[in-house]
């Protein structure tokens, strides 16, 4: 039996494309590198993967 989604998955990448998108227009590609880098640092699975050569990060 198939089940029926909740969501639509295609929209989802979309919408956080778009959002990326205008959150980091004009910006160089070592400027949105570092945005990346800093958004993950703060994420739950950043916290929970640390490694020692991390922690101080």
């Amino acid at each position: 039996m198939m089940k029926n989604k909740n969501f639509d998955c295609v929209k989802m990448v979309r919408d956080i494309r778009d959002k990326l998108y205008e959150e980091n227009e004009g910006k160089g590609l070592k400027e949105f590198a570092d945005t990346l880098v800093k958004e993950a640092h703060k994420s739950l699975l950043w916290k929970n993967i640390k490694t020692p050569s991390t922690k101080n990060h």
